[in-house]
């Protein structure tokens, strides 16, 4: 998806994982306006925290009527893989965090000595449930261009001389070979996934070589940050948790 520059703000927000309340708070602190404001949220709506079902409709909401774009992270895409194949999936999905977007689509539930039966129970009741929203996840794009900037979730591989090579997979998944290397390409990426407080200690945005880390890993403690774009000049706006990482 590619678009060209436009005078007003980007909005670039990233990794809320649940984090409902902290992104409301965010959007009423930049005086978010979608009549001059594109707002860009670069995945990982979902897991870890308590209120993702909340998060993702609002998200939805967001796109639907006020023109936001929202890019597909990991999370998503592990929440769709283990809709589409409960069984197979489910490992890898609940050892990152799935229990709580779980209960907060369908109440309590325990996994205690549960039987695979319960896991295609559950799958069945979201996707019966909530269709539209499970359509609208797999549908999520993987990047949003402009002349200056591409967002993307996690980053690309940067031994392509297109950028558009970089496997599906690796736009959500992959950290190091992308955070380790300058890239050639003259846009600069604006990504999340890896936490900015593992790439120079603190939460706040991280400033690289034409690589820009928004994620504050909010559900885990610290804060959600929004990347303010204006006129060519950039500018921090953040909120602190509320609560520390549900797991």
């Amino acid at each position: 998806m590619r678009c060209i520059n436009i005078s007003n703000r980007i909005l670039a927000i990233s990794d809320i994982h649940g984090c409902y309340n902290e992104f409301k708070e965010l959007l009423s602190l930049v005086e978010y306006d979608s009549k001059v404001d594109q707002l860009v949220l670069i995945g990982d709506y979902i897991d870890r925290g308590r209120n993702s079902k909340d998060v993702i409709y609002f998200v939805k909401e967001l796109v639907t009527e006020c023109n936001a774009i929202a890019l597909k992270g990991n999370h998503d895409k592990m929440f769709c893989d283990w809709l589409d194949d409960p069984i197979e999936q489910r490992e890898r999905y609940f050892r990152n965090g799935a229990l709580e977007t779980i209960r907060s689509f369908l109440g309590e539930i325990h996994i205690e000595d549960v039987e695979d039966e319960s896991y295609l129970k559950w799958a069945k009741e979201i996707l019966e449930s909530h269709e539209e929203i499970v359509t609208f996840m797999k549908q999520l794009p993987y990047f949003y261009e402009t002349d200056d900037y591409i967002f993307v979730h996690a980053g690309i591989n940067p031994v392509h001389e297109d950028w558009k090579m970089t496997s599906e997979h690796e736009l959500v998944w992959i950290r190091v070979p992308f955070l380790k290397a300058d890239h050639s390409f003259s846009q600069t990426f604006i990504h999340g996934h890896t936490p900015s407080i593992h790439l120079h200690d603190n939460a706040d945005i991280y400033y690289g070589n034409k690589k820009i880390g928004i994620d504050g890993a909010c559900v885990y403690g610290h804060q959600l940050n929004c990347l303010e774009i204006k006129d060519g000049e950039m500018k921090q706006y953040y909120v602190k948790s509320r609560e520390s990482l549900r797991v």
